[in-house]
């Protein structure tokens, strides 16, 4: 739990103190003469570094902890959620006050600071315990602030919990987060954040001709499901949809994965989380718009009932589609997923998948592959990207990748071509389905939703990646 504290001054505080503190910088003058000592040469003020100083009884906690935040006109967003993380991680406390007024600067207010760390405080507490362990005990952090600072606090904490939730889901076992889990999550998160909800079945994907996601899930012991939320808090304006790729195990079907390709694939339905992650915090913040979540999810598994390469698949928008690798299967059910959103009424789409390698192999696990078809669109998604503080590398879309796909001599296109360009390949066919005058964006975040070293910030395992950039798209 994050609050604000009615404390006046952090030397009244009963808790242990949190205190970020710059190069350069003074000490709170009666900090220094509650302790009855100078402080300057005691604490390494380089970012991220921590110093634990104990009161020895003079004063009414026992120990304040400093967190170096660097030189004052250096520090940036990314430094301050490492150095607040590095704070939440070594806290060892269930009660603890925040001076969160010795971190301002010209470009960081106490509403902006607070908004951050409460953002932080959740994400970097975060952790995905055992099946059926026991919860931790609550942390309760009280900031200390001149300002009302309330309403950023809720702010950050929507923020922080809506991606831990995101991250939970992503990390679940796939045999607890199947795709009737998924919807079972999705149903409940409408009914707390009062969306509309409408899950698909097989019998109803069927009936509409849904056939990349039939296609996909014919391996599969389990049904598919195509979850629709809906949230309304625009009026009459036009909806844009969050597509989300929720392949909640991915075995590679035929084209089978290698063993060690197998690990982490409980996560290949990092989109759908992170979508429901966005639809959270949009929801729970009440932002002026129009959304749809729009998630197909099944299994990609193996079985006398799988599909194979060579076989032809009808996708929702009735292009056929030739099957060269099994293991190409997101953009088969994001396919299905766009055309829904549009036939919905969508006239802009924002698709996030876990879909190629290639994205690692040419930006690493830092930065999301992005594509977009409309210049305005992506500047507004660019600086939402700003924003919540996630890096986006834009790549191409070319007729020449479109061409590659349309290379098949039984259908309208392949769903996958050997020739290098991976990521844009895969963009380029998932493009073949956005309708002219829809404005659209593609995130690749393979490398981005799951991170394996733990940091200041975070943990191992997902990570949420681009759920407060879709969510920011909105705040206006």
């Amino acid at each position: 739990m994050i609050k604000q504290s009615e404390l006046e001054h952090i030397i009244d505080s009963k808790a242990d103190v949190l205190y970020p503190v710059y190069e350069g910088r003074d000490i709170c003058g009666k900090l220094r003469d509650g302790l009855g000592y100078e402080l300057k040469d005691e604490i390494d003020r380089k970012l991220g570094k921590i110093t634990k100083v104990y009161t020895l009884g003079k004063l009414p906690f026992k120990s304040i902890t400093f967190v170096g935040l660097g030189k004052e006109e250096d520090i940036t967003v990314t430094g301050l959620q490492q150095a607040f993380g590095a704070l939440v991680k070594s806290n060892k406390e269930k009660s603890i006050t925040v001076h969160i007024r010795s971190a301002r600067t010209e470009k960081f207010d106490e509403h902006a600071l607070a908004a951050l760390f409460a953002e932080t405080q959740a994400i970097a507490g975060y952790e995905f315990t055992k099946i059926d362990a026991k919860a931790k005990a609550e942390v309760t952090y009280e900031v200390v602030g001149k300002e009302d600072i309330t309403a950023d606090i809720e702010k950050g904490v929507i923020m922080g919990e809506a991606v831990n939730h995101a991250r939970t889901l992503g990390n679940m076992p796939s045999n607890y987060m199947t795709p009737l889990d998924l919807a079972d999550y999705a149903k409940k998160l409408a009914d707390e954040c009062k969306l509309e909800a409408d899950i698909l079945t097989n019998k109803e994907l069927e009936k509409i001709g849904a056939g990349g996601i039939l296609g996909v899930n014919q391996g599969s012991a389990l049904e598919a499901r195509l979850i629709v939320l809906k949230y309304n808090g625009a009026g009459d304006e036009p909806y844009t949809a969050l597509v989300g790729k929720g392949i909640t195990f991915d075995s590679g079907g035929y084209n089978l994965k290698s063993a060690a390709g197998m690990i982490a694939m409980k996560s290949d339905m990092c989109g759908a989380a992170n979508v429901l992650g966005a639809m959270e915090i949009i929801a729970k913040r009440k932002l002026k718009a129009n959304v749809y979540a729009i998630i197909p999810s099944t299994e990609n598994m193996i079985s006398g009932e799988a599909y194979n390469c060579d076989d032809v698949l009808v996708s929702l928008s009735k292009k056929t589609v030739e099957i060269t690798n099994t293991d190409a299967e997101g953009r088969l059910i994001l396919m299905d997923g766009i055309t829904y959103a549009q036939q919905l009424g969508a006239k802009r789409v924002i698709d996030i998948a876990t879909l190629t390698g290639a994205v690692i192999m040419a930006l690493g696990k830092s930065y999301t592959g992005t594509f977009a078809n409309d210049e305005t669109f992506f500047k507004d998604f660019e600086q939402a990207a700003m924003i919540s503080n996630e890096k986006i590398w834009r790549l191409p879309l070319d007729n020449d990748y479109h061409e590659m796909l349309r290379s098949s001599s039984v259908a309208d296109l392949v769903n996958s071509k050997a020739g290098g360009a991976g990521s844009s390949v895969a963009a380029c066919f998932l493009e073949e389905f956005v309708d002219k005058g829809t404005q659209w964006i593609h995130l690749d975040i393979a490398g981005t939703s799951y991170d394996a070293k733990v940091n200041p910030l975070a943990s191992e395992g997902a990570t949420g990646a681009m759920a407060k950039t879709m969510a920011a798209l909105f705040d206006k």
